[in-house]
């Protein structure tokens, strides 16, 4: 017979209907780790948009290489559920400013606090990049974004624009996406 082990083990609880699982447990332990894109991390993230998106994920991990920007994600078990880009050039509106861009967590992850996680290590990041500020731009049909940023110290600065980019799909086809938003900045040092 095995030695019992004196470690903590995970609670299991039987429940019944609705769903009638077998059973249910909490993870202990479970930890997300934001830090920089590493290589592997590439094809993984293509959960967003699968492999149509393949191309942007392939630059923008060239892009990171270069400095252009930094792609942060947030890693659980090895896995990146989560993503935000700094570009360090900012974008046409706010050129001088750092934007973060591409901001997105996975379907089962959110509304865990893992895209406030990720805005406050870039926050830190550009900080310690020598910037006073970070930018970025949010849809008009995303109200729900709109008031996470708003929460986290973001402000309106100027008017909803159409926001125009574009990838090339899988079958090797340009796709043109436009989009209504608004900039929000934070002042992150005055």
């Amino acid at each position: 017979m095995p030695a019992s082990s004196t470690s903590p083990q995970p609670a299991l609880n039987v429940t019944e209907p609705p769903e009638n699982p077998l059973l249910t447990f909490d993870l202990a332990h479970a930890q997300v780790v934001v830090r920089r894109l590493q290589e592997q991390d590439v094809r993984l993230l293509e959960w967003h948009g699968g492999p149509d998106l393949r191309s942007f994920y392939e630059w923008q991990w060239d892009q990171h290489c270069i400095g252009a920007l930094c792609t942060l994600v947030a890693d659980f078990n090895g896995y990146p559920i989560g993503q935000g880009s700094i570009h360090w050039q900012g974008k046409p509106t706010h050129p001088h400013i750092p934007d973060i861009q591409s901001l997105r967590v996975m379907d089962a992850f959110r509304g865990l606090g893992i895209g406030s996680q990720l805005l406050r290590a870039s926050e830190r990041l550009v900080l310690a990049q020598g910037f006073s500020k970070l930018s970025l731009a949010v849809g008009i049909e995303n109200p729900a974004a709109r008031r996470l940023y708003e929460r986290l110290g973001y402000r309106l600065a100027g008017e909803p624009y159409n926001d125009i980019w574009h990838y090339i799909n899988a079958q090797g086809e340009r796709v043109q996406i436009e989009e209504l938003v608004v900039d929000l900045v934070k002042v992150l040092a005055e």
